[in-house]
């Protein structure tokens, strides 16, 4: 298989499943304005191998550009933080160092870890060092890491404190996927900024309640306005929404496909050609772009438009709220990619089968729980009702059972939600808007749009003890959108 052939055979359907854009969008992309001038060259995080190693988080005075700064935090004085890699069956011992003058605690997003482990608020430190120790036992994933300490995770995420955790194993290895230079991780994050060029986090009241915190500048592995020089070749690019609120719908210009091939959990059975995909605050996607044909010239990622389903309540909501940012579906241009004329890569032959996933069936499952997202007026949102209090148990559910979990939507803003411990499978949702390509794999967050009910499965085989889910719009969780999940 040719190079240039890569995309093009993924579309005749050699194997590889295809699906076309579930949005709407509400503009065209050549409606989008270019923001910036690409003049910052994208940072790499530098990565760590080792398997005892400290993660220290401190604050720091930081230069993101020539006109942008950060009053902040930086774990091992770096935003965002090193990506830790490491191979399935590891033994990890981490020591986090806790010198920013908050209470914290690190959560490892997606992995299945003790709970001791898992970064529950209750085990917060306010300073000193806390001692994880955990084996990597799941399959290869982009997973990350960040703060989670009770009603201040979104200032701590928003100041810095975050970085990608990535395992591999041989099922992934035997792929041959590209690798290297050519495997490029972004952290897709927006962020306010003031007329003396602050990075500025005063979410009001209402943000907190309704909104979240919508930034007006999109930074890229810290950068604004970054630029990253590759080959007319392809690309895996590992995707994170690290943003607290803001939702991604991502395409690259002209509409130039592009190949999902993993999700929060890991690879799909099979590769899934799309030219847009949206991702929610906490969601990953992993996904190949053959370059080849923008060769000798440039190529943007971007957000484009779209809208809230059901969300009339929503629109229009943050500016009468007094927030300068665009608002939640408005347009971005994320990252420019300069394409040179010749590359030294490999060729790539995409094979029909990913991975072997198996998928509990609904038939296995032992109950079906309603998990009610509604907004409660002078409080905020719920869930079933209630904000979270720190020792409650919320749900209790038994070591080794399968249950169904509805998430049903009565409000009037998006909601992702995050479960710790576990990795689901999403069955459908409400509505005409259908699964996108990266809910045909494992997740550990979705997203749940106003009115939409949405349907997924999962195994509870982590360590008994006391988890947390909640909303991953990250001031809804720091006003109490969270609840307790205890493994009996």
């Amino acid at each position: 298989m040719k190079r240039k052939q890569f995309l093009r055979s993924v579309g005749l359907g050699t194997g590889v499943l295809a699906m076309s854009p579930w949005l709407t969008s509400c503009l065209s992309v050549s409606e989008t304005e270019p923001q910036g001038d690409f003049k910052n060259k994208l940072p790499l995080p530098g990565e760590i191998s080792e398997r005892s190693f400290d993660l220290s988080a401190a604050p720091a005075e930081i230069q993101l550009s020539e006109s942008i700064n950060l009053s902040g935090f930086q774990f091992n004085n770096t935003v965002p933080g090193p990506t830790i890699r490491h191979t399935r069956g590891s033994e990890l011992n981490i020591r986090f160092n806790n010198d920013i003058g908050q209470e914290s605690i690190i959560h490892w997003h997606g992995l299945i870890v003790p709970p001791e482990m898992d970064g529950h608020p209750r085990d917060v430190i306010s300073s000193g060092t806390y001692n994880y120790h955990f084996r990597l036992d799941q399959r290869a994933g982009t997973y990350w890491y960040h703060p989670h300490p009770h009603r201040i995770t979104g200032e701590q995420v928003y100041r810095g404190l975050a970085g990608f955790f990535i395992i591999e194993d041989e099922e992934e290895k035997d792929l041959n996927l590209p690798g290297g230079d050519y495997e490029i991780p972004l952290v897709i994050q927006d962020r306010r900024i003031s007329e003396t060029g602050q990075i500025i986090y005063n979410p009001s009241r209402p943000e907190r309640m309704m909104t979240g915190f919508l930034g007006d500048t999109i930074l890229v592995n810290g950068a604004p306005f970054p630029y990253h020089e590759v080959e007319p070749g392809l690309y895996r690019l590992r995707i994170l929404n690290g943003s607290n609120a803001r939702i991604y719908n991502l395409a690259f210009q002209n509409d130039l496909p592009f190949t999902v091939i993993g999700t929060d959990g890991g690879l799909l059975p099979e590769a899934i050609e799309t030219s847009e995909l949206l991702m929610a605050p906490g969601e990953r996607a992993d996904i190949l772009i053959d370059l080849s044909n923008v060769a000798n010239s440039t190529t943007q990622l971007i957000s484009k438009p779209f809208d809230v389903p059901s969300g009339g309540g929503m629109m229009g909501m943050q500016n009468m709220m007094g927030s300068d940012g665009p608002e939640q579906g408005a347009a971005f241009t994320l990252m420019e990619f300069r394409v040179g004329d010749t590359t030294n890569q490999d060729v790539f032959d995409l094979p029909d089968r990913l991975a072997e996933v198996s998928f509990p069936n609904e038939s296995s499952a032992d109950r079906t729980r309603q998990i009610l997202l509604s907004m409660e007026m002078m409080s905020g949102h719920t869930i079933n009702g209630r904000l979270f209090e720190m020792e409650r148990v919320d749900e209790r559910v038994a070591q080794g059972s399968t249950e169904i979990w509805e998430f049903v939507n009565n409000s009037n803003v998006p909601h992702p939600m995050h479960v710790h411990a576990v990795q689901f499978k999403v069955l459908d949702r409400s509505g005409t808007r259908g699964l996108i390509p990266t809910e045909s794999g494992w997740k550990d967050t979705v997203l749940v749009m106003p009115g939409e009910t949405v349907r997924t499965i999962m195994k509870f085989d982590a360590q008994k003890g006391m988890y947390v889910f909640h909303c991953h719009n990250l001031e809804h969780e720091d006003n109490g959108m969270m609840a307790n999940l205890e493994i009996v």
